[in-house]
């Protein structure tokens, strides 16, 4: 969460060879029947893939795997895609995102003071525990089935990094002309806030059956940047004793993802901030 899912969403829905879930988190293996809803997505011999971080969160990881590994068994394992963030900024981000939201988007009623959102919602740092969040797909697959992606080198390098994913797809022809490398999607500074009567009209079963269908996922975008009000300023960053102690907490999970995908230095200095 938090990490460039979305654009990398937008990047992967433009190849001709590969075909996205319709909706990004989708959440198809926390469907009660998985298999039932990749079903009919695509022909054969294309690549049928979803950008889903519920898959690597807390309390949905483990499951996650578990299902996939049963989906998989028998047959070639997938390629795993798993997109990092410097831990703090991701969870800052996270913190941001979450509490300038209403209703469903923000559970438990997530409040600006960062401290106290420490405090009482735990998932904020778990989320961020990328080794942890990653060892059950090692587990289930193999560590040669995931492409660890560094947020930073992903926008760094936009079409670069695509082209390392395309390669460890299996993808033989990528067209990254439509890859507009200054589109970000999803910034939490400049993503509208669903109130609580749209997420109504989101909710409502008429319009999922009958609108939603017939509307592109761009266009969705689009009104929604329209109609929704803008996000509030971002809250004030975390004092130095807190930043202190994010640095004790996440540095031992740098490291242990640095050692678990086989890295020779560590992913992050978690004393440097982005900018």
């Amino acid at each position: 969460m938090k990490a460039g899912t979305t654009t990398l969403y937008h990047d992967l829905r433009a190849q001709s060879e590969l075909i996205a879930m319709p909706d990004k988190e989708s959440n198809a293996l926390l469907a009660t029947d998985p298999l039932a809803a990749f079903a009919g997505i695509g022909k054969t011999g294309m690549r049928i893939g979803e950008v889903c971080p519920d898959y690597t969160k807390p309390g949905f990881g483990e499951q996650s795997a578990t299902v996939a590994q049963a989906l998989y068994a028998g047959r070639k394992p997938p390629r795993l895609i798993y997109l990092v963030r410097h831990p703090i900024d991701r969870l800052l981000s996270h913190h941001y995102f979450v509490s300038s939201q209403h209703g469903d988007a923000n559970p438990g009623g997530m409040t600006r003071d960062l401290e106290a959102s420490l405090r009482d919602f735990p998932e904020l740092v778990e989320t961020s525990r990328y080794a942890t969040r990653l060892r059950p797909w090692v587990d289930a697959f193999g560590i040669d089935s995931v492409k660890v992606i560094r947020f930073e080198d992903y926008i760094a390098d936009r079409s670069g990094t695509l082209q390392t994913i395309a390669e460890f797809l299996g993808l033989e022809q990528c067209d990254f002309a439509p890859v507009i490398p200054d589109r970000v999607h999803n910034r939490s500074d400049a993503r509208p806030v669903a109130t609580p009567f749209w997420r109504r009209i989101m909710g409502n079963a008429l319009y999922r059956r009958f609108i939603r269908p017939c509307l592109s996922l761009e266009l969705r975008d689009r009104i929604r940047a329209r109609l929704l009000p803008k996000p509030p300023p971002r809250p004030a960053p975390p004092s130095s004793e807190t930043r202190q102690w994010l640095i004790a907490e996440l540095t031992p999970e740098v490291e242990a993802l640095s050692e678990l995908i086989g890295a020779t230095e560590p992913l992050w200095d978690l004393s440097v901030s982005e900018p």
